[in-house]
């Protein structure tokens, strides 16, 4: 059974938008992006939980500059494929997510008692426990090793 959406409320976080100044644009939309961090704004990205005429959370936004905000919201159509909008978008707001975890922005909690610098190295199975991994020695007879880079024939 399934259950009806009920209209809600949109999360509306002004530290996460005012947190996009100055910081590099997570969008980098090859040809488009200017790189100019002065220009960062908080890019919102639309899904299917809202109306057309209503803006998605601001917890879903992305980094960009002002070139690449014009070019997500309305330039890129008949210019590249849905796919490479969708990958930007992707990587975009998994670099915003990680920027705003690294600042402080959002709180994730984390399990790691020590880093892996600290932690002891796992101790070595006994040699009669080790799989074999096959040697120089243990190619099939027979089978030709070129050295040099695979040529065509003249013809």
């Amino acid at each position: 059974m399934s259950e009806l959406r009920q209209r809600r409320e949109p999360i509306r976080a002004p530290k996460l938008m005012a947190g996009a100044k100055g910081q590099p644009c997570d969008l980098n939309f090859a040809g488009v992006c200017n790189y100019d961090p002065a220009t960062t704004v908080s890019c919102h990205v639309h899904d299917e939980s809202f109306g057309a005429a209503q803006k998605a959370d601001d917890t879903a936004t992305i980094h960009g500059c002002s070139a690449c905000h014009a070019f997500l919201d309305h330039g890129w159509v008949g210019k590249v494929e849905w796919a490479v909008v969708q990958f930007h978008i992707i990587r975009g707001l998994l670099r915003t997510f990680r920027n705003r975890a690294d600042r402080g922005l959002i709180i994730v909690p984390v399990t790691i008692e020590k880093p892996a610098s600290q932690r002891p190295p796992k101790p070595r199975k006994p040699p009669q426990q080790r799989t074999k991994i096959n040697g120089r020695n243990d190619w099939p007879v027979g089978r030709k090793i070129s050295s040099k880079p695979f040529q065509r024939e003249k013809s």
